[in-house]
Formats: structure tokens, C-alpha cells, sequence
């Protein structure tokens, strides 16, 4: 095996990334079989660093979907405004209802399902904007969020009722770690060195990302060419916690 190791960035078929695309599958059939404006919308939420944001987008992009990110001081207006954007509304308008109507009109015509990533930021504030859109378009919406937003969700009724699935992303396992390293390096890991790289994320795939890249660091510069050890993985996430 070379020396020069590198990591290459790669999106990689974890077992939350797995579930996530069943949920959509199941939103996706739902849409064509249920009765109109009932139970589109969809709920992903956990911790930070599971790998919500970038499933999301990969399938949204791949699906030629609409991926909208809030941002904390958005007001309502902004909201929709944005929505408008990411519709590919050219003129977008400077009132509230003029732009929901424009939105209303894109979503039926297109029937693109749309997410929304860090809803909970605002609390009930746009929950009840979601749900007219759902009910009106009939359209499948995926809300994304931390652990609060199913909590946040179950409090509005008419928002829970509606919520055809729910998935909670996961801490990253023993196989996702492996996976992710073998298939960013091409490293072949030892059970021990699997092991120490999962104890050292504590289920963060953020976490993952950053020893995987030290452990390629550290395996070309020690010119480690057999199976990564116990002994070079714990060097790779000492590097992580030292930066």
C-alpha cells in the first residue's frame, strides 16, 4: 500500500442515511395513495453532528428537490420569501400574502418536496404557515431539527396529525465508522482501531470526519501500510481533541 494516504471526501451510506431514504419513499407513496392535504409532512431530528443537514441535502439535490436552511432572525416575510427564492419565483413579492399565494401555486404545479432544516429555531412562529401549505398543496414538506422539534411539533395538534413519519437520527455505529473510513482512505481498520474511533466520537459523524482525516495524516506520515492498529487510531484522535 502507498504511503501518500488521502481523504476523500465521500458521502457514505450510513444506517441513518439508509432509514432516512425509506422515510422518504414512504413519504413519496403516501403522497400518491392518502387523501388530499392529509399526513405529508415529514419530521428528521437529532442530536447535532449525526449527519442530518447533509443527507438531506444530498437527497434533496440528487431528487431536484428545495432545501431551505433558516436563519435565526428571519421574520415571516423572510421566511417566505426565501421560499419564493428556492421555488424559482423571479419576481418575489414584498407582502406576506402575495408571496404564500405564489408559493401555494409553485408547490401544486411542481410537486416538489420541500425541507425545511432548524425549524425550532422559532418555535410555533412558522408551524402554522407549514400547515396550510401542506393542507392547501397537499405537498410533502420535511421538517429538520434537533431534539426538541418533535416535542416542539406534538404541541400543535394540527401540525402532529398531519406528520406521516418521524426518524430520529442515530449515534454513528461501529459499521458506520468503518464504512467511513475505508471508504474515505481506503484503510483497511483492525476491530481494535474500529472500536477506539467509535468511543472517541461518542456517535458524532462530525467527529468521525475529523479523525478519519488524522488518521490519514498520521498513516502517511508514519508510513503505516498494513491494517490501521488500536495504537494509530488513538494517535488520530488525540490529534482531534488537541486541535
Amino acid at each position: 500500500m502507498s504511503t501518500n494516504i488521502k481523504f476523500t471526501p465521500t458521502f457514505v451510506q450510513t444506517k441513518n442515511v439508509r432509514a432516512f431514504d425509506t422515510m422518504m419513499q414512504g413519504l413519496l407513496i403516501g403522497r400518491g395513495s392518502l387523501g388530499e392535504g392529509d399526513e405529508r409532512l415529514g419530521c428528521v431530528f437529532g442530536r447535532a453532528g449525526r449527519g442530518k443537514t447533509r443527507t438531506v441535502q444530498t437527497w434533496a439535490a440528487k431528487n431536484a428537490c428545495v432545501y431551505i436552511e433558516t436563519i435565526s432572525v428571519w421574520s415571516e416575510l423572510d421566511f417566505l420569501q426565501k421560499l419564493c427564492q428556492e421555488l424559482g419565483i423571479r419576481q418575489i413579492p414584498g407582502r406576506r400574502g402575495r408571496c404564500f399565494d405564489l408559493i401555494i401555486e409553485k408547490m401544486t404545479l411542481s410537486g416538489m418536496p420541500l425541507f425545511i432544516d432548524e425549524i425550532e429555531r422559532f418555535g410555533q412562529k412558522f408551524l402554522e404557515i407549514i400547515r396550510d401549505l401542506v393542507k392547501i398543496t397537499g405537498g410533502v414538506v420535511v421538517l429538520i431539527g434537533e431534539e426538541e422539534l418533535p416535542h416542539l411539533m406534538k404541541q400543535n395538534r394540527r401540525i402532529w396529525s398531519r406528520t406521516y413519519q418521524a426518524m430520529e437520527f442515530e449515534p454513528v455505529s461501529q459499521s458506520d465508522v468503518l464504512a467511513y473510513v475505508t471508504q474515505c482512505t481506503g484503510l483497511a481498520m483492525s476491530k481494535e482501531a474500529t472500536e477506539v474511533m467509535h468511543k472517541a466520537s461518542g456517535g458524532d459523524l462530525r467527529i468521525v470526519r475529523r479523525d478519519t482525516i488524522n488518521l490519514a495524516h498520521a498513516a502517511s506520515n508514519l508510513r503505516r501500510t498494513g491494517e490501521v492498529d488500536g495504537e494509530l487510531a488513538r494517535i488520530a484522535c488525540k490529534q482531534g481533541l488537541q486541535g
